[in-house]
């Protein structure tokens, strides 16, 4: 997989000699990504595209580049891809579509393909992808204009559609290396597994999955990887028009989906079954340590939150967290006798009271995590969009509480008011938080994350 992923050379068949806006020219994508290797191109009707030479066939390359990027029409397919072959070219990506996932001719072709790599030793990513994005390196064969993060995360992808990388902000929001497999005419889910799990850069994996080939030999495979890195899987083609759908997307058969609901529980897969579920659950495992078991506890200064965090906790797997009575009594306010803390921990009366609210949730939340009865905290805080309000901030907070974990209990925020969303940009760049848009999100992606390490156990 390296001269797929971080090649030192790369040939585009078929890249167009326009660019600009509406071209969709990969070699204009690839060089604004960042790629410094080689590039060579090969176009029957211009000399060069955007200053570098071009050849009118594959076999006048000077040398034997890395990986080929092929993006012509279905028809012309074949005869390039064994050129390439002629040409020793052993990784080749497909971006072309019209294939297994279109019509009988298609899939002829599609299969020729196949068997032509597989007599040489030539391995296929695709065809019907965008192929391989590496934040790292700064490589990319999307003809899609995609931002490069100069931070990227420790999330690998595995894809059967490249919309999870052209509008990573719906999906998964975060991303590392990315890997499209489209039709999986070759290489498959095994081929990313493999690569991600000895991959430095990669701590995660997500998986988009329409449908398998050979299920028995990819669960082998991802229970074993799963054993050191968290795998969630979107499994779609759920329902018998998604399945029908699947089919004709990529050519996959989706398959009974309540056994492979079962297969990925036994090989410790977490499965989400929605982009809701899926962007949380990243959300909670990229930016906090596993949840070690089920009980969260909940500081906040909305009584009405706390009843909906124990409703999403009964919903989702988890329970609310039971605290000794002496642990709470000592925050309680002698002018206040009436009022009494336990959990869900509402501390609006005590914070008024004494005088300073963001200093009551910073010694609660501390308290909280140096004692053993808890396996997460959320802390569902305010951001108010006001002068009057500045004592509220939630960095502040996070900077008081963030080294006063010794358990590594997993952190996390829910932020509401106005000023949301500029302070959920914001407190997402700490390290060791994780920050969510909504209470179901939160308790969501937490109990993915307990998922995860129930299943670890069982398995062990």
């Amino acid at each position: 997989m390296k001269n797929f992923m971080n090649p030192k050379s790369v040939v585009l068949i078929g890249v167009t000699h326009k660019h600009g806006p509406g071209s969709y020219n990969n070699l204009e994508t690839m060089l604004k990504y960042g790629y410094k290797g080689k590039i060579f191109l090969v176009h029957p009707q211009v000399d060069s595209i955007m200053g570098h030479n071009a050849y009118d066939s594959v076999e006048k390359i000077p040398e034997t580049p890395d990986l080929a990027v092929i993006s012509v029409g279905r028809d012309n397919v074949l005869p390039v891809f064994k050129a390439c072959v002629e040409k020793n070219i052993k990784r080749v990506i497909i971006i072309s579509q019209g294939f297994k996932d279109a019509d009988e001719k298609g899939a002829r072709l599609q299969d020729e393909m196949v068997a032509i790599a597989k007599k040489n030793c030539v391995r296929i990513i695709g065809p019907n992808t965008l192929g391989v994005l590496n934040p790292f390196s700064g490589f990319s064969t999307s003809f899609v204009d995609l931002k490069r993060d100069s931070n990227p995360y420790p999330l690998g992808v595995i894809l059967q559609s490249g919309i999870f990388i052209a509008s990573i902000d719906a999906f998964t929001k975060e991303l590392g290396k990315a890997l499209d497999i489209g039709n999986a005419s070759d290489v498959d889910f095994v081929d990313g597994l493999e690569y991600f799990e000895n991959d430095p850069e990669t701590k995660i994996i997500f998986i988009h999955m329409e449908g398998v080939r050979n299920g028995k030999q990819f669960f082998k495979v991802a229970s074993r990887v799963a054993q050191k890195k968290p795998i969630i899987i979107l499994k779609t083609g759920r329902s018998q028009a998604g399945a029908q759908a699947a089919l004709s997307h990529t050519g996959s058969i989706a398959g009974e989906d309540a056994v492979f609901d079962a297969a990925m529980k036994k090989a410790g897969l977490i499965r989400v079954k929605n982009m809701i579920e899926l962007r949380a659950v990243c959300n909670a495992l990229l930016h906090c340590p596993p949840m070690r078991g089920p009980r969260l506890g909940l500081i906040t200064i909305s009584g009405a939150c706390g009843i909906m965090t124990a409703d999403a906790c009964e919903d989702f797997g988890l329970e609310l967290a039971s605290f000794p009575e002496d642990l709470l009594s000592q925050f309680e306010q002698p002018s206040i006798k009436w009022f009494k803390l336990h959990h869900p921990i509402d501390i609006w009366p005590v914070g008024i009271v004494s005088g300073n609210v963001l200093e009551m949730y910073a010694r609660i939340a501390t308290a909280l995590l140096k004692t053993d009865h808890l396996d997460a905290l959320l802390i569902i805080f305010p951001a108010f969009d006001s002068s009057l309000h500045t004592e509220m901030d939630a960095a502040l907070l996070i900077d008081k509480i963030i080294d006063q974990n010794p358990n590594q209990i997993p952190i996390t925020f829910w932020i509401y008011g106005q000023g949301g969303k500029a302070k959920i940009q914001e407190l997402s760049k700490i390290d060791g938080v994780a920050v969510f848009e909504r209470i179901d999100e939160a308790v969501m992606g937490l109990a993915g994350s307990w998922r995860y390490v129930k299943y670890q156990k069982q398995i062990e």
